[in-house]
């Protein structure tokens, strides 16, 4: 092939590091538009929010379940709501926000983002906690309505 350029197309630091900063502001833009929608839209009495396939097939609550009704409470200032509709999200959520923060700060910087040096047994027992809350919010036991 003659004219043809043998160049290979790797990535430069600049078109990383705008792809970084894309992809946080693209994150942040994304969940404000979502959190405007649900803070005026409740989920399960107007809007569209499709259902949870999970419950739909089997009946039974997923970990996720309540997740928008739960944000909806919290973005209305209805921490003991949003506690009831789904208490491990509640939990969860300062610690996505501090991820999403550090990834954010990291793509702004221009430093490579930094690794995540999770201990496995640090993971296993978070899939452990979710498959337990799983478990245990679709027993009588659970003291919150789904």
């Amino acid at each position: 092939m003659s004219g043809s350029s043998d160049r290979v197309f790797l990535p430069t630091f600049f078109d990383r590091l705008v792809g970084r900063r894309l992809i946080a502001v693209s994150i942040w833009l994304t969940i404000a538009v979502a959190g405007i929608y649900l803070f005026i839209f409740e989920p399960g009495q107007s809007g569209y929010f499709p259902p949870c396939p999970f419950r739909a097939l089997t009946g039974l609550n997923c970990p996720s379940c309540g997740t928008a009704r739960c944000l909806h409470q919290l973005l209305h200032g209805n921490v003991s709501a949003g506690f009831k509709l789904n208490p491990l999200f509640v939990v969860a959520l300062p610690f996505l926000i501090w991820a999403l923060v550090a990834y954010t700060n990291s793509a702004i910087a221009g430093g490579p983002p930094r690794p995540a040096n999770v201990k496995p047994r640090y993971v296993w027992s978070l899939v452990g906690l979710i498959i337990s809350f799983w478990i245990f919010r679709n027993t009588p036991f659970y003291p919150f309505p789904s």
